[in-house]
């Protein structure tokens, strides 16, 4: 090979490299919260908001105004981002060796084109669009753009659904190869959205098929290998909010923050190498065509740059010359000594300081378990023939206003027919068979389910999800209490709900109870939701599981159980990151990771007893 190919393959990711590490070190400590703060102080309020809760808090005009002001600020930072990855690559191909300093000001020139009406669509293609295909051109303000796993479990659950996941999948890479030459347009010939849009195809016409199909096949194969990577280090890789002030902390005491930190420079790592040929090969396309703009080489020098490092260093200067003095002016200087070293010991103890956990981890069976029909008798006796502590089921009421052991709302999934459940009554719901995990069986009346519960070996508990419709909360709510205090199974029930206001209704009526809330999205500050919502414990998709997010529910005393992880390695990973439960389609799987877990993890729990933590 070419050595002058391979030393400008080398310098291209190395300027990558030299421009991500500034980037993501503004992205996790400057930029990200700065736009936090502002959408939770401003939008939200700073009161927390959950699940649909989410997307209704924006509807007022100043939050609709301030969303989209966030929305764009945060596409002007990642083009920013892409136009200086782009700019240090080619000045790495044309011999020019640029500093940060060069490439972030030449890079920051390149921003006219996004006055125009088109920087709508462009914000969309640049924070929405790139992130979900995920390939070629990365950033650090959103890395990645997904639909959620409990949607696709959701959906992979028939053949249909299924097939619904691999056409949206290659529908965006589709769409995102049509469109692959937009951002080159967009920053090498200052073009806005639209036009750039036009010189794509007009490029796409002029290259031949062969190199068509020779960047089509890259992009197919970063696709793929990714996709792979990510499920080989699924649940390992720390988020972006496990960049904080705290990241010291976790380093110290997690092994899975340290091994996730591992995990997440070498993806990096690879991810600016790729980055850095990938843009090669498509400059060294356009190039063989005559179509590579010609610009500028880096400007040296940012006078604006340097003026403020001055002036930054003079303040410190300054600051420094008033601490002397103050220091200097003391008598007693062992007593100033003390007091600093008194102040800096109760920081850091504060530091490390770490919540205890109210109980052990429990596994807890989702639905009963996927080795029998999901939801019925037969999988909750073999939840608890594998281990779980829980079986997490799911209740609503009948038409004739009995609660019934069963997930959907309607019933074409499970059982082939067009029906709610609310719309049939009990005698009807239990004449149909329903089929799941390639297994069959009845739907069971909440109380069938309680009184087998009660029979199995280790008389499993019930976490019970409450599925209100929305003229039914409060009769659900009351069914439950009913049919928990007739078959004595008080101690035996905890419940949840992603219907707030069917959690509020069930704490206040029986408020030593075990009852949670279920959320799958959440925008806000957590710690504050112990203040907001009367709970007892936050059931979480696993897709919201982080250190951050694990440590302010802790200090918040707050346990937490996650759904739904069926994966061996991410059970581990949250039992480290402190889950209180695993919400698991594979309980035999979740009580042999717990029980290896406690094995080698000594930790205090405040509740040493058997079931929840009950009022005294």
């Amino acid at each position: 090979m070419d050595k002058s190919k391979i030393y400008v393959w080398g310098q291209g990711c190395l300027a990558v490299l030299k421009v991500e590490v500034f980037f993501k070190f503004m992205t996790f400590f400057v930029i990200g919260p700065i736009l936090d703060w502002i959408f939770t102080t401003w939008v939200l309020g700073d009161t927390p908001v959950f699940n649909e809760g989410m997307f209704f808090s924006i509807l007022s005009p100043l939050g609709l105004i301030l969303t989209l002001v966030l929305f764009l600020a945060a596409a002007l930072w990642c083009y920013y981002e892409i136009s200086c990855l782009i700019h240090a690559v080619y000045w790495s191909r044309i011999g020019e060796r640029a500093g940060l300093e060069e490439i972030l000001k030449g890079a920051w020139g390149n921003r006219k084109e996004l006055k125009h009406i088109s920087i709508l669509l462009a914000a969309v293609y640049f924070v929405l669009f790139l992130p979900l295909v995920h390939v070629g051109y990365l950033n650090s303000l959103v890395p990645k753009v997904e639909i959620p796993r409990f949607v696709i479990g959701a959906l992979q659950r028939t053949n249909i659904g299924s097939l619904g996941v691999y056409a949206i999948r290659a529908e965006s890479l589709i769409l995102f190869m049509a469109l692959a030459l937009v951002p080159l347009a967009m920053i090498l010939k200052n073009m806005n959205f639209i036009k750039a849009v036009r010189q794509n195809f007009k490029w796409y016409r002029l290259i031949s098929l062969t190199d068509k199909l020779k960047l089509w096949s890259v992009f197919i194969l970063w696709f793929f290998a990714e996709s792979w990577l990510l499920d080989l280090l699924q649940g390992r890789l720390i988020q972006n909010q496990d960049f904080n002030l705290s990241i010291l902390k976790y380093f110290l005491r997690s092994q899975s923050y340290r091994t996730g930190l591992l995990y997440w420079l070498f993806f990096t790592l690879l991810q600016c190498v790729a980055m850095a040929l990938v843009y090669l090969l498509m400059l060294g396309i356009l190039e063989k065509y005559g179509e590579l703009p010609s610009i500028s080489g880096p400007e040296k020098g940012n006078e604006v740059l340097k003026r403020t490092a001055r002036t930054a260093a003079g303040g410190g200067r300054f600051l420094a010359a008033i601490g002397k003095k103050f220091w200097n002016s003391r008598k007693h200087k062992k007593l100033w000594a003390g007091f600093l070293l008194l102040l800096t010991a109760a920081a850091v103890i504060g530091y490390f300081n770490e919540a205890p956990l109210l109980h052990k981890p429990w596994a807890i069976g989702h639905r009963g378990c996927m080795y029998e029909a999901e939801n019925t008798i037969k999988a909750v006796e073999t939840a608890s023939g594998l281990g779980a502590d829980y079986a997490e089921i799911d209740i609503q009421l009948s038409s004739d206003g009995i609660p019934m052991v069963v997930h959907d709302e309607g019933l074409q999934r499970l059982a082939g027919v067009s029906d709610k459940v609310e719309d049939l009554t009990t005698a009807q719901l239990k004449e149909l068979t329903v089929t799941s995990n390639g297994k069959t069986g009845d739907i069971p009346t909440f109380e069938e389910m309680i009184l087998a519960a009660q029979k199995t070996e280790n008389q499993i508990g019930l976490l019970v999800e409450l599925k209100p419709t929305a003229d039914n909360k409060e009769e659900l709510v009351n069914k439950a209490i009913e049919i928990v205090e007739k078959c004595k199974a008080q101690n035996q029930c905890i419940f949840m709900s992603l219907d707030y206001d069917s959690v509020y209704l069930l704490k206040a009526e029986r408020p030593k109870w075990w009852v949670g809330y279920c959320i799958y999205g959440g925008a806000g500050k957590i710690e504050d939701a112990v203040w907001e919502y009367k709970i007892d414990f936050l059931a979480i998709e696993e897709g919201l599981a982080s250190n951050s997010f694990m440590e302010k529910a802790r200090d918040s005393w707050l346990p937490v159980y996650i759904w739904t992880a069926n994966n061996y390695d991410d059970m581990e990973n949250y039992l480290q990151m402190g889950a209180s439960g695993l919400i698991t389609d594979m309980p035999d799987l979740a009580r042999e990771e717990i029980d290896s877990y406690m094995k080698n993890h000594q930790e205090y729990y405040v509740y040493e007893g058997k079931g929840y933590p009950q009022e005294k």
